[in-house]
């Protein structure tokens, strides 16, 4: 699973570049986007990203909750993810927030409010908030505040048996963890009308309940060891299933947004076929995960402590790259190659300083290192 959770932290590096060339609005564009791949590239990773992300999380909170209890557990997640949380909105938010407000010139800007001076200038008005009539944001990092709720969920229901009959049941009964998503896909069609994503924490209640399904499907999982053997045993049903809804769901996508534009269908259709999709994707991922990456990989094993660190720092630099370089147009492939290769290396190097600068790791999310001599 940490092995899962280093390739989808990698995969911020395409997904974030994408979003300089897209057509939605971001905190920094490409002068002549929109692109049709731009577009079909977040419809391919935002599908599961996030998601796999949330049902790890759930995962690795459960693997957790065996050795610590529930006090020491949140007491640690708060160190791991609230602690970063204030550092990047003091420090890595602010640079985003500043280059979109300096250039105005920039097509679809996510807030066009428009700063003459230069950076200095602008930190002494970086804590007004909030975003976006204000400066003061978590940008990126909504994912850090969203975790410790849910940890918070999770810590709650430590001493819970964890359903062990419906377990039993399913391990028994593998295929039951495909129709299972249709939970999902209520949830989506009934709350997301009403309750569009604005990772603001606060009214953000369609997200919620997606994102909290999903950790708390992983920490039932990971409760119980047999229902690995589960998913493990229907991966290639999955993987089918998961590949025929992708096709139909691109198929039917509007080809401004990124899909094929082969036929309609109705909003709830579509989204519900989205949502089965994703479903389907994150069984055939951790069924395939079991079969393929349960074994020490080096390189993803030595980015896996890194990887809180990496996360927090490749957005602030793709929005830099893009600000610096968005003179360059007229070349939009080759532009995302660059910006995606200096930001994975940036990313990588900065990510691997933290890890060596013992006053640095807690704003990070990593543990403190331990004192010379106390083995």
């Amino acid at each position: 699973m940490d092995n899962l959770r280093a390739v989808a932290v990698l995969l911020l590096i395409p997904f974030h570049t994408a979003r300089l060339f897209d057509g939605q609005p971001w905190h920094m564009k490409d002068a002549t986007a929109p692109y049709w791949l731009a577009e079909f590239t977040l419809r391919l990773i935002g599908l599961w990203q996030m998601p796999l992300l949330f049902l790890l999380a759930g995962m690795a909170a459960a693997w957790a909750l065996e050795r610590r209890g529930p006090r020491a557990f949140l007491h640690a997640r708060a160190a791991r993810l609230l602690l970063p949380l204030a550092f990047g909105m003091l420090v890595l938010v602010p640079p985003q927030v500043w280059v979109e407000r300096a250039t105005p010139q920039a097509p679809l800007r996510q807030s066009p409010i428009d700063f003459a001076g230069g950076y200095p200038e602008f930190l002494s008005h970086a804590l007004e908030c909030c975003y976006p009539a204000g400066n003061l944001s978590w940008h990126h990092l909504w994912f850090l505040p969203y975790l410790f709720a849910y940890a918070v969920a999770i810590a709650a229901l430590a001493r819970t048996t964890a359903w062990p009959a419906l377990a039993r049941r399913v391990a028994t009964a593998p295929w039951l963890l495909l129709p299972a998503g249709m939970v999902l896909v209520a949830i989506e069609l009934a709350l997301r009308p009403a309750f569009p994503s604005t990772h603001d924490l606060v009214t953000d209640w369609g997200d919620h309940a997606h994102y909290l399904f999903l950790v708390l499907f992983g920490w039932w999982l990971a409760r119980h060891p047999g229902l690995d053997l589960a998913s493990r045993s229907i991966r290639h049903a999955a993987t089918l299933a998961a590949g025929a809804g992708l096709l139909l769901w691109l198929a039917s996508m509007p080809a401004a947004r990124g899909g094929l534009g082969l036929f309609d269908l109705p909003w709830a259709a579509r989204h519900g076929l989205r949502i089965a999709t994703e479903w389907l994707v994150l069984l055939a991922m951790l069924g395939q995960a079991r079969r393929w990456l349960d074994r020490p990989l080096p390189g993803l094993a030595a980015f896996a402590p890194l990887s809180l660190a990496f996360y927090m720092l490749h957005q602030t630099i793709i929005v830099l790259l893009g600000w610096a370089w968005f003179g360059w147009s007229g070349q939009p492939l080759t532009k995302a190659l660059a910006v995606g290769a200096a930001a994975l290396l940036l990313s990588l190097a900065g990510a691997a300083l933290v890890a060596r600068a013992g006053w640095l790791r807690p704003l990070f999310g990593m543990p403190r290192r331990p004192a010379a001599g106390r083995g």
